[in-house]
């Protein structure tokens, strides 16, 4: 018996050396990527800008599409909004006064008008020729009867097209004006225009935000990624559109899904997570990894990438 334990021994060492050397030479041939889990940074402000009314959010708060985030004052664009209306309103009744043209009213009024000058030019003409009357008081009267009969002759047309297109023109830009201006309005009311988590916000009411500037940033949740970096020797191994598996150690065992979107056209040989010396010798390619929507990944989170041979979609190329 003691002379089998040596051989015993042996055996076992032996075992364990092949294992080790088997599990040494998997993990060199099996390719395994490590990169930090990023998402889409979203900076969203105001067009107009104005003073902060309410901030309805804190950072590192989940907003959903839509949610309110930031209210600016409104006191100076709602005046602004009630001037216009009573604008549009003014244009909209002459335009529609053009439309109609004259009232039955005014087309008696200008019909009676007419009558009454021709009687006055045959009243000033009877005299003249009876040698009582005044020759410039019978061309006076000439004239206001022919000016009468041209007004009754215009009131019977109507307005013109030209009239008609010119309060239709003006209608039209103050009712464009009056959306401008509602427009405005709404940009008082910062939202959020995704799915996201606040990531940084520095507002209280009272602060003045500027015109076209960022009030807040947002991580948009459905937008992870990851960049990895991969050898040179080993860049044929990953291609675009290749499905990857991606493991965190928040959650050991379980494996999310992603894929290959970018790979870089040139070479880095200090890629930003790789700090060896051997490792700055050689010549590394980034590559960007879409990761699936998952609620259980945040940004900041080590991912370590296995990429799944056959798994590309489409043709191989």
């Amino acid at each position: 018996m003691k002379r089998k334990l040596p051989l015993i021994a042996f055996l076992l060492a032996l075992a364990g050396f092949t294992y080790w050397a088997w599990w040494r030479n998997r993990e060199e041939r099996e390719l395994v990527l490590s990169g930090t889990i990023e998402a889409r940074e979203v900076a969203v402000g105001s067009l107009v800008g104005g003073r902060v009314a309410q901030v309805h959010v804190d950072e590192g708060a989940a907003v959903e599409p839509g949610q309110l985030l930031v209210s600016l004052e409104p006191d100076l664009v709602d005046l602004q909004i009630r001037e216009q209306e009573a604008r549009v309103a003014q244009a909209q009744a002459a335009l529609e006064r053009t439309e109609k043209g004259p009232r039955i009213e005014e087309l008696e009024r200008a019909r009676v008008a007419a009558q009454a000058a021709a009687i006055d030019r045959q009243r000033f003409e009877a005299l003249w020729r009876q040698g009582v009357g005044d020759k410039r008081d019978y061309d006076q009267a000439v004239v206001a009867e022919k000016t009468a009969q041209q007004t009754f002759l215009e009131a019977q047309r109507g307005s013109r097209p030209e009239d008609i297109g010119a309060d239709q023109a003006a209608y039209r830009a103050a009712l464009e004006q009056l959306a401008y201006l509602q427009r405005q309005r709404r940009e008082l009311d910062i939202r959020a225009p995704s799915r996201a988590v606040v990531h940084t916000m520095d507002l209280r009411p009272g602060d003045l935000l500027a015109p076209n500037q960022p009030a807040l940033a947002l991580l948009e949740s459905d937008q992870l990624w990851v960049r990895v970096f991969v050898p040179e020797p080993r860049l044929g191994e990953v291609h675009v559109g290749e499905t990857v598996a991606i493991e965190v150690d928040s959650f050991p065992g379980r494996q999310f899904a992603g894929r290959i979107v970018e790979i870089r056209d040139r070479g880095e040989y200090t890629p930003r997570n790789l700090q060896t010396r051997e490792q700055r010798a050689d010549l590394y390619f980034g590559v960007k990894v879409a990761i699936d929507p998952a609620p259980e990944l945040k940004a900041g989170m080590t991912a370590f990438v296995r990429p799944r041979t056959g798994g590309r979609d489409g043709k191989t190329g």
